[in-house]
């Protein structure tokens, strides 16, 4: 009888199980004066493929090269480079650059360095989950 119940009960509670961990895609992302970053953890294979994007919504002209580190609880870093002429007017752009992760969760914060024509800056950013993404376009 014991063994029945058992046989029965032990695969709604694997599925259960499972069904709990499975993993799913998320998005990231935070807005300052100068930056939007949004960050697209895709499931690939049980791990998150991360896809960075940014978006330079300040009003003064900018150096040619801003550099974007994405930083994890660990204390190791993905580095994105960008070298343009005109960063005004700039839609959201994805980066090059692709990580792999365990877990989102991982992520600390963001980390922006550029230079305008009278300073060097930067700036560190922590990013929030996205809540609505009706209107959200994901990279493939």
């Amino acid at each position: 009888m014991f063994k029945a119940i058992l046989r029965g009960i032990l695969p709604l509670i694997l599925l259960i199980l499972t069904s709990c961990a499975e993993k799913k895609d998320v998005i990231l992302t935070a807005t300052s004066s100068e930056w939007r970053i949004e960050i697209y953890y895709k499931v690939v294979q049980g791990k998150y493929e991360e896809i960075p994007s940014v978006q330079y919504i300040g009003k003064k002209t900018i150096g040619e090269k801003v550099t974007i580190d994405i930083n994890y609880t660990n204390n190791s870093a993905t580095t994105n480079t960008l070298s343009r002429n005109d960063y005004s007017g700039m839609q959201m752009l994805v980066l090059p650059t692709r990580t792999v992760v365990k877990d989102w969760k991982t992520t600390k914060n963001v980390t922006i360095s550029w230079e305008d024509e009278d300073n060097h800056h930067e700036e560190t950013i922590v990013p929030k989950i996205k809540i609505d993404d009706s209107e959200q376009k994901l990279p493939l």
